[in-house]
């Protein structure tokens, strides 16, 4: 076996203790310049050739001796004629530096599936986690009946009616099933139903008072060019005519 190929290193995984056949995987230290959070340089194994069966727990079993693995990342490869089989790669982040030079010199891996904790691959995975994504029907309950309740808070919220009181002022009050106010007889007369007009506010804005003030001294110019021409007619009708 190859211990290097193109700057990789060439390590044997096997899934389980009791597994006859192995897949060569390649890794090396991840040292990609673009800053990625997920991946600190200096921490960060770089893994490619990862069989489609392998899981991030499976992963970090394998890698699991030289120390604290924090976080085990698998991606997918753009489909090529090399990778039709659907291989992946991943990335391992270790706790510190060290435990990544030590994996760095690692010879063999532990199996991903350990003895006392095996994984679940194949048909028996698939089963898991298809009745993972089942709802159970109590918690598909509750969550119906918290969203309904919600449902109705905002129905109730947006159904409000608006009354008019004896000064003109619009008075919002909530309606519907579960009415805000009390609907009293002088309440109900008051309240304003779809087409009828509202009671307008007269001299509540500024340019109202200057109208009716335009309004005003027109009318008084007007009665008093009335009521001095109606002078002059009776000063004329006194006037002494002898012939």
């Amino acid at each position: 076996m190859l211990n290097t190929v193109q700057g990789f290193k060439v390590l044997r995984l096997i899934f389980s203790a009791e597994s006859t056949s192995s897949h060569d995987i390649l890794i090396k230290e991840h040292s990609i310049r673009t800053k990625d959070e997920s991946k600190p340089l200096g921490q960060t194994l770089f893994v490619l050739n990862v069989p489609p069966y392998a899981t991030e727990a499976g992963l970090k079993n394998a890698f699991s001796p030289p120390g604290k693995i924090t976080r085990v990342i698998i991606e997918e490869i753009e489909q090529s004629h090399s990778n039709r089989n659907g291989f992946k790669k991943a990335f391992i982040v270790f706790n510190k530096r060290e435990y990544l030079l030590k994996a760095l010199c690692l010879k063999t891996l532990k199996p991903m599936s350990p003895t006392e904790r095996p994984l679940k691959v194949g048909l028996e995975k698939w089963i898991e986690e298809y009745n993972s994504s089942i709802c159970d029907p109590e918690e598909l309950q509750k969550r119906v009946t918290n969203y309904m309740k919600q449902y109705d808070k905002k129905e109730i919220k947006s159904q409000k009616v608006e009354v008019v009181d004896d000064e003109g002022w619009t008075v919002v009050t909530k309606g519907g099933r579960k009415p805000g106010i009390a609907r009293k007889e002088s309440v109900e007369n008051k309240l304003v139903s779809k087409g009828s007009k509202k009671k307008e506010l007269k001299n509540f804005y500024s340019f109202q008072i200057r109208e009716s003030k335009m309004k005003n001294i027109a009318t008084l110019r007007k009665n008093f060019e009335e009521a001095k021409s109606k002078v002059i007619q009776m000063k004329n009708a006194r006037k002494f005519k002898p012939y």
